[in-house]
């Protein structure tokens, strides 16, 4: 891709790019990403192994998309039918985040797939509600990964989050690049708990510098100013790395 093709603007908005992984990256794959004019990475900090599990891969990748120069986001794909409980789930990927040296300010919540949660909605719902109360009580903004579909068949359509709950949301007409919608918000509908989005993820399944990824685009704003300002922090103050800047 060309670098230039990564900065799109309509009705004098702009957006910046990004992409989400759920695998181990090298160096050279997130310094690649940095030189096509990616500005953020969102990468899978649990997965739903077994009874849910930390993605051990979290930590390295967080340290390596630093060193890029690239702005952080992290989300959890929980275990929404395991008997432990969701904010059990939340506490282990924050404390793994956290005893690497991560600085968390928000965390995303992946609610998509409805096969994989249970046929009762009200229990979905509870799940998703204690998650997110843990992840304010650990002082941690909350956000959801999710569609109005996954939304519907999952929670039936529950709208009783809470104004501060940040939504991703995704919408593709298929796999790769061929399956891509606009780079922008132009398809975005309310549903559920949200007037507004702050994330779209617009591309899914394709090949990026050694990954593969699904793509995203989100409003430039001052997002990345701030990245930049938090990850001072890094060598001047206290030695951690700041994850989370989008919608703060």
């Amino acid at each position: 891709l060309l670098a230039a093709s990564l900065l799109y603007a309509a009705s004098a908005q702009q957006y910046a790019y990004g992409v989400d992984i759920n695998q181990q990256g090298t160096s050279n794959a997130f310094s690649c990403l940095r030189s096509n004019s990616y500005s953020t990475v969102f990468i899978r900090a649990y997965k739903p192994d077994g009874a849910g599990t930390v993605d051990y891969n979290a930590v390295p990748n967080v340290n390596m998309a630093y060193q890029a120069g690239l702005g952080i986001e992290v989300y959890m794909s929980p275990n929404p039918t395991s008997s432990k409980q969701a904010y059990a789930q939340v506490d282990e990927v924050i404390s793994a985040l956290v005893n690497g040296g991560i600085s968390i300010r928000t965390l995303w919540i992946q609610v998509t797939s409805p096969v994989t949660w249970n046929n009762n909605m009200a229990t979905n719902l509870n799940f998703i509600n204690s998650a997110i109360q843990r992840i304010r009580a650990r002082g941690i903004r909350p956000g959801v990964y999710t569609n109005n579909y996954d939304w519907q068949q999952i929670t039936n359509n529950a709208g009783n989050l809470g104004t501060d709950v940040m939504l991703w949301y995704w919408n593709v007409y298929g796999s790769g690049v061929g399956g891509e919608t606009a780079p922008n918000f132009s398809d975005f509908r309310a549903f559920g708990n949200w007037n507004s989005a702050a994330v779209k993820q617009f591309g899914q399944y394709e090949s990026v510098c050694g990954f593969t990824v699904n793509r995203d685009v989100y409003p430039l704003s001052s997002v990345v100013l701030k990245e930049k300002f938090m990850n001072t922090a890094k060598s001047n103050k206290d030695n951690l790395i700041y994850v989370g800047s989008i919608g703060l």
